[in-house]
């Protein structure tokens, strides 16, 4: 038997049998493990533990140190308010003049709670993964991380008003970001997702002049280092998929907004694969367990051989037990 997770076998080829099950557990997580979902953002032992327990009882193949895509922006003075058991909620955005960019050292940035948080959660993860399952670090994307700092009404108008500026932030940002994936990787992180969910609002033209070069440059970094790279763009992707499949990226994801992954399966290397696209609400979380594996199916024979199965998005807190167990038991057998 391998003696590395089944996803990876599943990328390079030795097991092309296998269908890697793969969802994206955060609030149902949280839940499953009865921990306030405060501290499934802020507690490493906490969040590393319900994200274990979770993917055994389902029989996912991966754990990640997803919760919230304020990491990195706390660190540049973004108000980030944490209630007891919902989502984190932002209260105050950190760049309010593109002239003041708050500065930070790579020092700096590596010392702040939430950055050495998430590198601690990899190191637990590589502690205690019995099950060897996937590791899979994060990291904002460019345009994702710019919208973040920004808020996205105004960074999207930047985009035409300010292009220059806009290019010169994210180039910061994304530095550090590199510096963040190094750290991942090196506490034992065998994927890094890049998260950019604001480029499926932003068109094709903006998508490629602001976030592909980046989004690029990150996957080969990634790779250079010895990792795998994940690209996860929430939303209708339609038109710009051919383009996140150009970076490189190993495994793309696909929201449930796409309608038909056929036509992109021939853009895929021999390394690449899809994961999707199960609606997480009309599909995974409301329809009956035959109606979800048959939903499975229907996505599978889109991508014979090509597919990681999960939702578009996020498994719902409120998802019964009986579905997740569905499309698992599907992967499974």
């Amino acid at each position: 038997m391998s003696q590395q997770p089944l996803i990876l076998d599943f990328l390079n080829g030795t097991r092309p049998e296998a269908i890697p099950f793969m969802p994206i557990f955060m609030r149902f997580a949280a839940r499953f493990g009865k921990v306030p979902y405060r501290e499934f953002c802020l507690d490493t032992q906490a969040h590393c533990q319900a994200n274990l327990e979770t993917a055994k009882a389902f029989s996912s193949d991966w754990v990640n140190v997803m919760s919230d895509p304020y990491a990195e922006s706390e660190v540049f003075g973004a108000k980030i308010h944490y209630p007891e058991d919902s989502l984190p909620q932002e209260s105050g955005h950190a760049l309010l003049n593109l002239d003041a960019f708050p500065e930070c050292t790579p020092e700096d940035f590596l010392a702040s709670a939430r950055i050495a948080g998430r590198i601690e959660q990899i190191a637990f993860f590589s502690r205690h993964n019995p099950e060897n399952l996937l590791i899979c670090g994060w990291v904002e994307g460019p345009l994702a991380e710019y919208c973040d700092l920004r808020g996205m009404s105004d960074a999207f108008l930047d985009l035409y008003d300010q292009p220059k500026k806009v290019h010169e932030i994210i180039d910061k940002t994304m530095h550090l970001a590199m510096l963040f994936i190094e750290k991942q990787i090196q506490a034992g992180a065998h994927c890094i997702g890049i998260g950019d969910a604001a480029c499926s609002q932003c068109g094709l033209k903006f998508y490629r002049e602001f976030a592909f070069p980046w989004e690029k440059k990150l996957v080969a970094h990634i790779h250079h280092l010895g990792a795998i790279a994940k690209l996860h763009i929430c939303g209708n992707t339609t038109a710009i998929l051919p383009d996140m499949i150009a970076t490189g990226a190993d495994i793309v994801d696909i929201d449930h907004l796409v309608k038909d992954m056929t036509p992109f399966v021939p853009l895929l290397s021999p390394h690449q694969k899809l994961c999707g696209n199960l609606d997480p609400v009309a599909i995974i979380q409301d329809m009956q367990p035959e109606q979800i594996k048959a939903a499975a199916r229907k996505a599978l024979a889109q991508a014979p051989g090509k597919l990681i199965l999960s939702g578009g998005c996020e498994i719902t807190p409120d998802t019964p037990a009986a579905n997740i167990l569905a499309m698992a038991e599907l992967a499974k057998h």
